[in-house]
């Protein structure tokens, strides 16, 4: 028997009769604490496909980013090492870039018998500016075509047209 068995034994007040893995209580303890790693891999294992996610469109720092389900697209900016920031809640579902202005399509809500407009100023845009300085919107279809020939803003290059 090892020392720190002996030690543990006549502590809990077992006799040098049983060695350390005889007791009833360590026999059950055992059992228990296999079972707690065994529920703990299988939950590790199976956590990594609850949460998915993806990259639909990408272009300078903005992505369209989908968490979850295809429906949840949102318009962010990357912060790097893997942080995101929201500039367009879901569901986003067509996008245009020309370098300065992103554009953005939302059914909002996820009520696709309504289309808001967006504007972003990327050179405005930053990891710490306010999202009221930097995105224009929601627009009505009207606001957005006034404001398109005014900035002379880029063309839905990207739409996902399973969300459109």
């Amino acid at each position: 028997m090892l020392a720190a068995e002996v030690i543990f034994t006549r502590w809990v007040g077992f006799g040098q009769n049983r060695t350390f893995n005889e007791t009833p209580f360590i026999k059950m303890t055992m059992r228990i604490f296999r079972l707690l790693i065994a529920l703990g891999l299988a939950a590790s294992v199976t956590s990594c496909s609850l949460f998915d996610s993806g990259i639909e469109w990408r272009a300078g720092p903005y992505a369209l980013l989908w968490i979850d389900t295809a429906d949840n697209i949102s318009l962010c900016r990357d912060l790097g090492k893997g942080s995101w920031i929201g500039r367009v809640d879901a569901m986003v579902f067509a996008v245009g870039w020309n370098g300065r202005y992103v554009v953005a399509k939302q059914h909002p809500a996820g009520d696709r018998s309504k289309t808001d407009y967006f504007i972003i100023d990327s050179l405005r845009d930053s990891d710490l500016a306010n999202l009221s300085d930097v995105v224009l919107g929601p627009l009505s279809k009207d606001e957005y075509g006034k404001k398109a020939v005014e900035l002379k803003l880029p063309d839905f290059t990207k739409v996902l047209e399973s969300l459109e």
